[in-house]
């Protein structure tokens, strides 16, 4: 399974995102909504493009 860079950048950094935000709720530091909602977003779009490279790459 090959996925693109553009996909595996995005889940990279969704996933980071999430981690940092989840860090930051457990030590109540500001910010941390909108960062962890970042990096869902990030991970949502990156799993979605991924499986369009899945699918990309089967029927070639």
């Amino acid at each position: 399974m090959h996925l693109s860079k553009f996909t595996l950048t995005l889940l990279l950094l969704g996933l980071s995102g999430i981690l940092v935000g989840f860090t930051f709720k457990l030590n109540h530091l500001m910010g941390a909504e909108p960062i962890f909602n970042a990096g869902v977003f990030a991970a949502v779009l990156g799993l979605l493009l991924s499986v369009r490279d899945i699918w990309k790459r089967r029927k070639a």
